[in-house]
């Protein structure tokens, strides 16, 4: 398939319409609550998820471990500089959504990006890019359960990291064979609960700030420049603190897979992505702010926890462990979009033909299980990195991950140029508030951003292994996806 013939409705889009009849059962395993489209015959999931869920799990997805726990690491990288990392990653977020906004209403589908990618330039785009993807949620799954478990071995020391991280995995596993409605719930209270927690804890840091909190003074500039300075790692430190703020971000994007299990996809991006500055600027920029004003950049203590470090060190303590139960709820519900967004993957992998076919099988309940199981086994499978390398094992993965989103996003500037500039040619300009200014021109400046940022990564040491990982493997599946197009070629 070349990327010309690629400019088309994909499976699974559009209005939802199916066959004279409505929708049928595909066969043995497969269920009624998946509708087949008229025009391919292809599976696509039922759309159960509404607004308000779709809302929820924009922000859900994207605060978990990488805030909460992962940022301390992208703090001892970079020092007060992580300030500047995390802003310039928001900026780049903000315009990957407002491409992925542009794309997906237009083109709703549970496939997203990995189809936008197929449309734009083949089969094997699409391909490299689905399995790219999916590939980084099962290892970013693994971080969010090896931090739930930490906090549960401080409870329960007795308690090894490794099992009670199988057992979180385990409890998600069991939310998401259930139904795509019972996650959408799940998502919905528990995001309440982060933004909550999120929201008091920037308002007492901002309150310690000025002085106001009674025993604390007004730590002023102090802890900005007085250890090392505002950037002790140099530049450098900043490049390689993105790779972590790029996994904190990840999971902004799950809302444009969940556009196609959702009955008016148009209305909930738009609703997303009308909010996502907002909730980028305050609640990360916001608490890292806080963070990094209160307490310096190189204690132990914010390294391995700086939210709780933080209201340990404003004498919160009772706060903190308080902080600590809701942290554990808030990565449960991270994982659990996790499971959704790479097992959805999976699902449009197998509908488009560049996965077994047995992984667009789908339940009764309308869930496409085999996938489902497929993610949790190689996040099983990842633990194994906890169990021998204790140590290292959270930091590298949260590495490892950002470097995949650094991949998944190129994947969608360079798609947006080509089908953006295709809808412009055709006369179809984007839908109120979900286009990107300027185009091109900014869908430019973001791509050669996310390019020069991933080069300076390759030749840093310091991040040169994870970073020729992720393109090692990026080249593989895109080796594959060109011999599965010359083998079989197809189109959406």
């Amino acid at each position: 398939m070349t990327g010309s013939e690629g400019l088309t409705t994909p499976a699974g889009a559009g209005s939802g319409e199916t066959k004279p009849g409505g929708p049928r059962a595909l066969g043995s395993g497969d269920a009624a609550g998946v509708e087949v489209k008229a025009d391919t015959g292809k599976p696509s999931l039922a759309r159960s998820l509404h607004s308000r869920h779709i809302t929820m799990i924009s922000i859900g997805g994207a605060v978990g471990a990488g805030l909460f726990v992962g940022s301390g690491v992208s703090i001892q990288q970079a020092g007060p500089g992580i300030l500047i990392a995390y802003a310039l990653t928001a900026a780049i977020v903000i315009l990957i959504m407002r491409m992925l906004a542009e794309m997906s209403i237009t083109r709703p589908d549970t496939g997203a990006f990995a189809v936008y990618a197929r449309m734009a330039f083949g089969r094997w785009a699409g391909f490299a890019s689905g399995w790219i993807y999916w590939v980084g949620w099962p290892l970013g799954m693994c971080v969010e359960s090896i931090a739930i478990a930490r906090i549960v071995h401080g409870w329960i020391p007795a308690l090894p990291v490794w099992l009670t991280a199988l057992v979180m995995i385990g409890i998600v596993t069991a939310v998401n064979l259930t139904s795509v409605r019972a996650y959408g719930e799940m998502e919905f209270w528990v995001v309440w609960i982060k933004v909550a927690v999120i929201a008091l804890f920037i308002a007492v840091g901002l309150v310690a700030v000025a002085g106001l909190l009674p025993g604390t003074d007004a730590p002023g500039v102090g802890n900005l420049v007085d250890h090392g300075g505002f950037l002790p790692m140099g530049l450098s430190g900043v490049v390689i603190a993105t790779s972590g703020a790029m996994f904190s971000f990840s999971g902004t994007e799950i809302v444009t897979i969940a556009a196609g299990e959702t009955e008016d996809a148009a209305a909930a991006i738009r609703k997303s992505t009308r909010t996502i500055l907002f909730r980028v600027t305050v609640f990360y920029l916001g608490s890292l702010a806080v963070i990094v004003l209160l307490l310096p950049w190189n204690s132990a203590a914010v390294g391995e926890s700086p939210f709780a470090a933080t209201l340990g060190h404003l004498g919160l303590h009772g706060a903190s462990t308080v902080l600590n139960v809701v942290l554990f709820a808030a990565m449960l519900s991270t994982m659990n979009s996790q499971v959704y967004a790479s097992s959805r993957m999976l699902f449009a992998l197998a509908r488009d033909h560049d996965a077994p076919s047995v992984l667009a099988r789908t339940s009764r309940r309308g869930v496409p299980h085999t996938a489902i199981l497929l993610t949790v086994a190689l996040t099983v499978l990842c633990l194994l990195f906890q169990v021998f390398h204790p140590t290292t094992a959270f930091s590298r993965l949260v590495d490892i991950t950002g470097d995949t989103v650094y991949v998944t996003w190129i994947g969608i500037a360079a798609a947006h140029l080509v089908l953006g500039r295709h809808d412009r040619a055709d006369g179809r300009r984007p839908a109120s508030g979900a286009g990107v200014w300027l185009f091109p021109w900014l869908t430019w400046a973001t791509l050669i951003a996310l390019l020069a940022l991933y080069a300076v990564m390759i030749v840093l040491p310091e991040s040169r292994a994870d970073a020729v990982l992720a393109l090692a493997l990026t080249v593989a599946t895109a080796l594959g996806g060109l011999w599965l197009q010359r083998k079989r070629p197809t189109v959406l």
